[in-house]
């Protein structure tokens, strides 16, 4: 008889999802922007035809297609609407910007408590203007505080940071450590300072940041070309191919933001993993770990399956070429087991493999439910997630599901 979630949560199981989403608000952000901000932040217009409008520091945006990423649960047709870009981006599913909502959709799915990543702010790191990608993330963060607040104990925000300044985002770390319900910070696993990679010393206010205030920094990618890394380096983005139907709307004309990629597929089959396993290497043996022992990481949103190769891969390197990484004190696995975590996806089925290497661990590994994202499995992903660690033991199971994001967050 296949293990349910019920019967695992009436056993004394947590369930914690390390990276949900939440969508931004239509309009709650525009309070929390200082004066002379307020119709620039992030913010969703309806004009006379009755369409919606994403606004950002004077441009715009159609709406519809970004309905898409808060469709999970709803029905077959809904979802339909979204991808022909029919869907209003405020008739999404309520829990996506609701938090009282959110914790209905969690209870019926067995969640305990949640970890919310960005979904639009997730592109806002590679905004042109530095100032107003500053205040965006800085209103953004007070709106994400205030929002897990009403959510009784179960919702927690990881902030947004400013990339394109890293001495700012650092500044803005160690503020967001002191707002309530913060526990993270994010940033993109590409590297955005002229493609210098994340060993080099350019990037140290930000571990330090991170590392000083105790938070964790999630490395979460974007499936956009508008930093250095796969999508941009190999010319994924623009391909020609996707069945997603483009709208003149959002066709990048004067005062409209360019849409900057075609496809979702290949942008994120090939570039998430790429550019985690690209980052993950230079955090591990590029020296970053060795130099910041209190930093922890956590690799999200590209799968882990290629996770115990690509440390043995690193760690056979490290064995013969280690004069190329003289600050290295150890194996590079030996740092990951230190400081690091990775999400899987509820239904990976290299899930159980990674828990009972050595170069992992079961104390390594959380789950990610992606909510309301429309990849997510609503309702039924604590199901799945139980059905995949039912061939490990009851330790590893309680690790996976629900202790060791406890212990990354410090919830």
């Amino acid at each position: 008889m296949t293990a349910t979630a019920s019967a695992a949560k009436a056993n004394g199981m947590r369930f914690i999802d390390s990276d949900g989403h939440v969508l931004e608000h239509p309009t709650e952000m525009q309070r929390y922007a200082p004066t002379g901000f307020e119709d620039r932040v992030w913010h969703i217009e309806t004009d006379a035809k009755g369409d919606e409008w994403i606004v950002m520091d004077g441009r715009r945006q159609f709406a519809n297609p970004s309905a898409q990423a808060g469709t999970a649960g709803m029905t077959l047709e809904d979802r339909e609407r979204a991808a022909r870009a029919e869907l209003k981006y405020t008739e999404v599913r309520p829990a996506a910007y609701n938090a009282k909502a959110r914790l209905d959709d969690m209870t019926t799915d067995h969640i305990d408590q949640s970890v919310l990543y960005p979904t639009s702010m997730l592109g806002i790191q590679a905004y042109p203007d530095v100032e107003f990608a500053d205040v965006q993330c800085r209103a953004y963060n007070d709106w994400l505080s205030d929002h897990v607040q009403d959510g009784d104990g179960r919702l927690f925000g990881v902030a947004v940071v400013p990339q394109q300044d890293l001495e700012l985002a650092a500044k803005e770390i160690r503020r967001t450590a002191k707002l309530p319900g913060i526990v993270g910070a994010f940033i993109r696993p590409n590297p955005s300072e002229d493609w210098k990679p994340f060993s080099h010393p350019v990037y140290n206010p930000l571990w330090e940041a991170a590392s000083d205030s105790g938070m964790a920094l999630g490395l979460h990618p974007f499936l956009a070309a508008d930093l250095p890394g796969a999508c941009l380096g190999l010319r994924i983005h623009h391909l020609g191919t996707s069945a997603i139907p483009t709208d003149e709307r959002a066709a990048g004309a004067e005062g409209v933001m360019p849409v900057n990629f075609d496809n979702i597929f290949f942008t994120q089959a090939i570039s998430n993993p790429f550019d985690m396993m690209n980052s993950m290497a230079f955090l591990l043996a590029g020296g970053v770990c060795e130099q910041f022992p209190d930093l922890k990481i956590v690799f999200l949103e590209a799968n882990g399956g290629w996770l115990v190769p690509w440390l043995e891969r690193l760690d056979h390197h490290y064995k013969i070429f280690a004069w190329d990484v003289p600050t290295l004190k150890m194996e590079p696995s030996a740092y990951f087991r230190r400081q690091c975590w990775i999400s899987f996806d509820p239904d990976e089925s290299a899930l159980p493999f990674t828990a009972n290497s050595p170069l992992c661990g079961a104390d390594r590994i959380v789950w990610a439910s992606d909510y309301p994202h429309p990849d997510a499995k609503y309702p039924g992903v604590t199901d799945e997630l139980v059905e995949c660690i039912e061939s490990l033991t009851d330790e590893q199971q309680r690790q996976i599901a629900g202790d060791n994001t406890t212990v990354l967050y410090g919830l």
